[in-house]
């Protein structure tokens, strides 16, 4: 799962920069997608494990359902 949204992320951030490249009638630097591809699936990864972890889940569903009671009733200052 990690790799693969890694993988799609890297394919569409190239795909964005090649078509914004080619819309300003500018050559692409291959150092610059190269960076956008490399840390756009390096944050990709990072955001996939840390949302897919056995914990994580739980508190997600947990927060999820208590959120609606944190904001019933007239707030009091």
């Amino acid at each position: 799962m990690i790799v693969i949204a890694s993988v799609a992320v890297a394919l569409v951030s190239f795909i964005l920069y090649a078509l914004d490249r080619r819309s300003k009638n500018e050559p692409i630097s291959w150092e610059t997608a190269g960076k956008l591809c490399l840390f756009g699936g390096i944050i990709t990864s990072g955001v996939v494990f840390a949302a897919t972890t056995e914990g994580v889940t739980e508190v997600i569903k947990t927060v999820s359902e208590n959120a609606p009671d944190m904001f019933v009733g007239l707030p009091t200052f």
